[in-house]
C-alpha cells in the first residue's frame, strides 16, 4: 500500500480515538488544569489521543452527559470581564467514574500491545 493510503486509514482509525475525550475530560477536571468547556478543548488537544483536533461540540456534549449522570458539577463564573462562563467540577461519582476508565484502559492498552505484537509478526512473514 502506497504511503499516502496508509496515512488516510491511519487519520481514520485515529479520529475514532475521539471517544476517549471522556476520560481525559474528567481527568483535566480532576487536576484543576482546567474548569470550563474552552480550557477543556485546549487541554484535550494537547493530550494528544488523536492525531484530529477534537470537535468542540463532541467536548460540551461529553460535559452535559457528565452532568446529567452527576459526575461533574457546574456553575456559571460571571467574575471575568468578558461573558459568563460554565466552569465544571469533578464529583465523588466521577473520581470513581474516572478510576473506572482507568482500569479499562489499562486492561485495554495491555491488550492492544498483545494484538499489535502479533499483528506486527504476521505482516513480518508477509514482507
Amino acid at each position: 500500500m502506497r504511503r499516502r493510503g496508509r496515512r488516510k486509514l491511519e487519520e481514520a482509525v485515529s479520529s475514532r480515538l475521539s471517544r476517549l475525550i471522556e476520560p481525559v475530560v474528567l481527568y483535566l477536571l480532576g487536576t484543576g488544569a482546567a474548569a470550563h468547556g474552552y480550557d477543556l478543548l485546549g487541554e484535550v488537544n494537547e493530550m494528544g489521543l488523536t492525531d484530529t483536533q477534537v470537535d468542540p461540540g463532541a467536548i460540551y456534549r461529553v460535559l452535559r452527559q457528565l452532568e446529567a449522570e452527576g459526575a461533574v458539577v457546574s456553575d456559571w463564573d460571571t467574575s471575568g470581564g468578558g461573558p459568563a462562563r460554565r466552569n465544571y467540577e469533578l464529583t465523588d461519582l466521577g473520581r470513581a467514574r474516572l478510576a473506572s476508565w482507568v482500569n479499562v484502559i489499562a486492561r485495554r492498552a495491555e491488550a492492544m500491545q498483545q494484538f499489535a505484537e502479533r499483528a506486527e509478526e504476521l505482516l513480518d512473514q508477509e514482507r
